[in-house]
């Protein structure tokens, strides 16, 4: 078994749990309870850890496992024979006969977690431990960094810190303990380069009446009334879930699995680290939310980034950051799918004056983009999804004219154009002199001889972005094929494409070490697994065979969980789940190889 293998539930608030499977935190962002407390995403970690100690016949046995240096300890995870996630996690221990069920749920739309504790025969004690740490989920917490409050409320223990409560129902005797416990190491984070040593705060712990069965309470709603079970809020939680559509086992499970991405208005573009980002979002949306035909929430979340649109830029955060020059083209993709799945013509007439505003913006141009020749040039060198940035230094600069956000460029006006037709609105001829520019010299100009240019004028690496000009809806590109070989040589791997061919002067084959050397990795061989989904299109708009596609990728149809990153050796790196990945693979399997 392994024990570092990590599970995480979460809720619409973007609140989560999450942890191992042996509940040894591993990383910073681990925690039975990390609430959501901002608009921006900004997560506390308010219950690090919950152990238990349970006495059978006399014997007492510690559940709990951390890292400590050099050492494990206590080493509960012996005790552990099964773990499952059905859908919410369940873990089996053993010992001598005696066998306990650990299982955790999480409200879908209220701050609020239950354990249940079921026991074969009752125990002769049982005590829990909780450990707090109430600290943002970057970073770490040392004694007498943070002075904690608790006290007796109702039938719940309160426990504050930093404008911070959090509620942990009674069950039994509260015994005070006043302790903190030194050098807990968090591994991932060590090998990351970030904050990887912590002190926790134990105020005391529940000396529980022996039951067969019992169930904490932890929530963080001051005025709170309990009227839920473990299993009613399962069926809560599982009724929360995406309900899957597909036919097969392994897309079916990543639909499911895609509702860690939910909020009450967005996507969480990835676990941990990330909050809501339009490009993510717009890209992901018809995978994890037009199949699924949630369309009222696909709408409002286009609503919701079109109030925020300013001089016809759309937002790359809800933080209101403005910095990109592709987030606007994504959004108008997304519009287009979201029609093409939802047949809502009715939204898109309202939006179509703000969809002119984008489209106008590149033309009379601002501080990040213009025109030069119909095509869209970029003023500064991170406005495209390869953002990697470490103080000054950006790895990958792309100032100049971007292949891919060119492509999107004649994307977003087709999009106009089919609209306008649809509408029967008519269409400005500069949006049409601009189609028939970039038709005439987008093919000329990036695709010259045995070089592709990723950044006009001089930047010819070869890297992934020009595949989407084969497979948009309104692909610039018609013959995939010419290049397939060069992609598959060079980028093409079983678990994604890679950001940089691997014969490249600058090519980083592994993602790894501190943040300066992964940022430098990060689009420069990483392998993005949400690549798979343009390949898949590209591929089949230009005939080819979608079994054999389907197979090649079949290593990550069949994942637990589709991670940010692949190394090259296909060890998942990176957000442990990321929107896009699943979007993509969801989109590209229902729209091309599935036939569903």
């Amino acid at each position: 078994m392994n024990f570092d293998a990590e599970w995480i539930i979460s809720n619409r608030n973007a609140t989560y749990s999450s942890s191992s499977i042996s509940f040894a935190n591993l990383r910073t962002y681990h925690g039975i309870f990390v609430k959501n407390v901002s608009n921006s995403y900004d997560r506390m970690v308010l219950l690090s850890k919950f152990f238990e100690e349970i006495e059978i016949n006399g014997n007492k046995i510690n559940l709990d496992s951390n890292y400590y240096p050099g050492t494990i300890y206590p080493e509960g995870r012996n005790y552990l024979i099964n773990y499952k996630n059905n859908p919410a996690p369940e873990f089996t221990y053993q010992y001598n006969g005696f066998q306990l069920i650990k299982r955790i749920v999480l409200d879908p739309n209220r701050d609020l977690l239950i354990i249940k504790y079921d026991f074969n025969y009752i125990p002769d004690s049982i005590k829990l431990y909780p450990l707090l740490s109430f600290r943002n989920y970057n970073d770490i917490t040392r004694k007498g960094y943070v002075h904690f409050d608790y006290f007796k409320m109702n039938e719940f223990y309160k426990f504050s810190a930093n404008n911070q409560d959090l509620y942990i129902s009674e069950n039994g005797n509260f015994i005070k303990d006043d302790l903190w416990y030194y050098n807990f190491q968090y591994p991932v984070d060590m090998k990351r380069g970030s904050n990887y040593v912590e002190d926790l705060y134990l105020p005391g712990h529940f000396d529980i009446k022996p039951e067969k069965s019992i169930e904490i309470v932890i929530h963080s709603e001051n005025g709170f009334k309990n009227s839920e079970t473990f299993d009613s809020l399962l069926k809560k939680y599982k009724a929360s879930m995406i309900k899957p559509v597909s036919n097969n086992k392994y897309i079916k499970k990543m639909e499911k699995d895609s509702t860690v991405f939910f909020t009450d208005d967005n996507f969480i573009a990835g676990y941990y680290w990330f909050g809501a980002w339009g490009r993510d979002t717009f890209i992901s949306m018809p995978g994890l939310a037009l199949i699924p035909k949630k369309f009222d929430f696909a709408k409002n979340i286009l609503l919701n980034y079109m109030k925020n649109i300013r001089n016809g830029i759309v937002p790359k955060t809800m933080n209101l950051d403005y910095d990109s020059a592709d987030v606007s083209l994504w959004f108008i993709y997304a519009v287009y799918k979201y029609y093409e799945y939802s047949g809502d013509i009715d939204t898109v007439d309202y939006m179509m004056p703000d969809i002119k505003k984008i489209l106008d913006a590149y033309i009379n141009g601002n501080e990040y983009y213009g025109l030069d020749n119909y095509m869209v040039i970029t003023k500064k060198g991170q406005l495209t999804w390869m953002d990697a940035k470490y103080n000054d230094i950006i790895f990958t600069p792309r100032t100049g004219k971007p292949i891919e956000i060119n492509a999107l460029w004649y994307n977003a006006l087709k999009t106009y154009e089919f609209f306008s037709e649809k509408l029967d609105m008519g269409i400005q001829g500069i949006y049409k002199e601009i189609i028939k520019g970039l038709e005439k010299n987008f093919e000329s100009e990036f695709f010259r001889g045995d070089k592709i240019y990723d950044v006009l004028p001089d930047d010819y690496s070869l890297r992934p972005n020009f595949l989407l000009s084969f497979s948009l809806p309104f692909n610039i590109m018609k013959n995939f094929n010419r290049y397939k070989k060069t992609v598959d040589e060079l980028l093409l791997t079983p678990y994604g494409l890679r950001s940089l061919s691997k014969k490249d002067e600058n090519y980083i084959p592994v993602y790894e070490g501190d943040r300066f050397h992964r940022d430098k990795a990060y689009h420069n061989g990483a392998i993005w697994p949400w690549l798979i989904g343009p390949y898949i299109s590209a591929s089949v708009k230009s005939g080819n065979d979608k079994s054999k596609l389907k197979k090649y990728f079949d290593k990550v149809y069949k994942m637990d969980k589709i991670p940010e990153l692949f190394q090259e050796n296909g060890e998942p790196s990176g957000c442990i789940l990321q929107a896009w990945s699943y979007g993509e693979i969801i989109r590209s399997y229902f729209e091309d190889i599935g036939g569903e």
